[in-house]
């Protein structure tokens, strides 16, 4: 490339980017049509003239979330670094990095159904109202009982909803009762079944994915050590929403399976927008399996969990 050559498209980019003139502007500067403006800016960053940065490249990384929606059809993939190795300071950027979606899809009239643990916790309580009206929060699982209340889906439909100016339902029930007699008459009942319904017709699903051995419902001991030895047995590698499922994100017939309060797997399939949020080393097997089986269209994660997965597809 000539001086003369390289100096024309310098002049051009600078006009461009510089001084902020339209491409129609340049093109009447220099006589020429906008579309052979665009074809000049286009040469200019080819030829290494013009170099594009982005300062906030630290906050997502997107040849990850770009690689992980190629591969696994994701409708949005958010890949958040990770800068700490305290878990509390990554539940904290997973949040945000899912509130920010949300944030961006919530509109009016809108139900968003909810499941629990810490993760979800930070989404309810750091999301914030964008003016929408008419924004319904509804559980999509029972409660994990008085321990660690925070965690529970109507404390977080609660959190949420209060934060985005709607409202939220409660579903008044334990997770987890004692046989499938039990189960049965809690969903015929008239309240647990409105709020079930009224989740199973949300607009958008936020939820977490929990592993077998790192979970709210291992670290409160709502899972005991026989229990997740069985699941272990069936192939479980994760849950969600208490739904238990394989490597292949397949859902797994349990001991649980006909005594779990919640949405089951199926009907939590057919949300139109369904929104995982989970990260951490731990969680990987879990987070990769939901991945296999297709069953959220955006995750939220980090770079540690991102870059494990997408090493096997390499």
């Amino acid at each position: 490339m000539n001086n003369s050559r390289k100096r024309k498209l310098a002049e051009i980019a600078y006009m461009y980017y510089i001084d902020g003139m339209s491409q129609n502007q340049i093109a009447k500067e220099y006589s020429i049509s906008r579309s052979k403006v665009s074809m000049l800016l286009n040469e200019a960053r080819d030829k290494g003239i013009v170099k594009i940065e982005i300062q906030d490249s630290d906050l997502y990384c997107f040849d990850l979330q770009r690689q992980l929606e190629t591969i696994f059809g994701l409708k949005k993939a958010i890949v958040v670094p990770k800068l700490s190795k305290d878990e509390n300071g990554l539940i904290t950027q997973l949040a945000d990095g899912a509130v920010d979606y949300l944030s961006q899809i919530i509109e009016h009239n809108m139900t968003i159904a909810v499941s629990w643990g810490r993760t979800l916790y930070g989404v309810a309580s750091r999301i914030r109202s964008s003016g929408k009206t008419n924004i319904v929060i509804s559980p999509l699982v029972g409660g994990i009982g008085n321990e660690m209340n925070i965690y529970h889906s109507n404390v977080i439909a609660d959190t949420m909803a209060k934060n985005l100016g709607g409202s939220s339902l409660g579903l008044y029930s334990p997770v987890f009762v004692a046989t499938k007699e039990v189960r049965d008459l809690i969903f015929a009942d008239k309240s647990i079944k409105k709020v079930l319904e009224s989740s199973a017709n949300a607009d958008i699903a936020v939820v977490g994915i929990g592993g077998i051995v790192s979970s709210t419902m291992t670290d409160i001991e709502l899972l005991q050590k026989e229990d997740i030895d069985k699941l272990l047995d069936c192939g479980v590698v994760g849950d969600i929403g208490t739904c238990f499922f394989d490597k292949n994100g397949q859902e797994v017939e349990s001991i649980f399976t006909e005594k779990t309060v919640a949405l089951s797997l199926d009907k939590l399939e057919k949300i139109p927008t369904i929104v995982a949020v989970a990260g951490g080393e731990k969680k990987i097997e879990a987070i990769h399996g939901a991945l296999r089986g297709k069953l959220m269209d955006v995750l939220v994660t980090d770079e540690s969990v991102a870059k494990s997965i997408l090493k096997d597809y390499m």
